[in-house]
């Protein structure tokens, strides 16, 4: 449909990243059905490594969209996956603290761009056992 918003997302399976750019996605709701659909599909992306792109938020993002994603998340992976969110937004550790509780073996981190995000997944993973 012309004028509406696309959640601009890639599935890296040789990395095993799940990219996505939340700021095209438009409204939270649209966002969330986007990636409720993925993991539904895609049920091993909930064990992956996740980059978010977000600046900004979107202004209607709320704690019921992350609990409606809670609530859909699948089994907790084998080992701890990251996500990284990508923004310059100096408060959002305090929520990625507060999402570490909400989904089981994931950790939620921040960096300012796209390159210290895949850099810190690297080390992230250089600490995990094999699987």
């Amino acid at each position: 449909m012309a004028g509406e918003a696309t959640l601009r997302y890639e599935i890296d399976e040789r990395a095993r990243i799940l990219s996505m750019d939340l700021v095209s996605g438009g409204a939270a709701d649209r966002i969330l059905d986007v990636i409720l659909g993925l993991i539904t599909a895609r049920p091993e992306l909930c064990g992956w490594d996740w980059i978010v792109e977000c600046e900004p938020l979107p202004d209607d993002a709320g704690t019921q969209h992350l609990a409606q994603l809670s609530e859909a998340w699948g089994p907790p992976p084998k080992v701890e996956a990251v996500t990284v969110f990508v923004t310059q937004d100096r408060l959002l550790h305090l929520w990625a603290r507060v999402m570490d509780f909400q989904f089981v073996r994931r950790k939620h981190l921040v960096e300012r761009d796209i390159e210290a995000a895949r850099r810190l997944i690297e080390r992230r993973r250089a600490l995990r056992p094999l699987r």
